[in-house]
């Protein structure tokens, strides 16, 4: 974990993506909620350096991508209608990504504009639920 908790800011990318690579993380999992300002745009998307910049975020990124993505909609949570395709976002401009030198993604777990989605996020069950899923793919993807 890079923060305690949700007071404040987190240390810079650059100092995340350093945290895993000195720890030798075998998953890198950084958790966020968007807050894109689309109309109707909701979902969950998750993101990945592409094109990779070393072997790390090449097949094995994309596999964790891939488990995530697999649990998530399979837990019956939506994916993003706003960006990305099929629940999957390759991105080449995150540096907490592209400085990772570990299998490493970002899960947007939905769009805290979006109402619906604001109200699970936000609840210590929605939490939960979500939470209870990350790890589960975690391990999937561990296993």
């Amino acid at each position: 974990m890079t923060r305690p908790d949700d007071n404040g800011s987190g240390p810079c990318v650059n100092e995340r993506a350093a945290t895993g690579n000195r720890a030798g993380a075998t998953a890198v999992v950084s958790i966020h909620a968007d807050g894109a300002t689309s109309p109707g745009a909701h979902g969950f998307h998750v993101i990945y350096s592409n094109p990779p910049l070393n072997a790390a975020q090449g097949e094995p990124s994309q596999r964790l991508a891939r488990t995530m993505r697999d649990a998530l909609r399979g837990a019956g949570f939506a994916t993003s209608t706003y960006i990305g395709a099929d629940g999957l976002s390759p991105r080449d401009d995150l540096a907490g990504l592209n400085l990772s030198e570990r299998p490493a993604i970002m899960v947007e777990c939905g769009n805290m504009r979006d109402a619906a989605e604001a109200a699970v996020l936000s609840s210590p069950a929605g939490r939960q639920r979500y939470a209870d899923v990350i790890a589960a793919a975690i391990m999937k993807y561990l296993s």
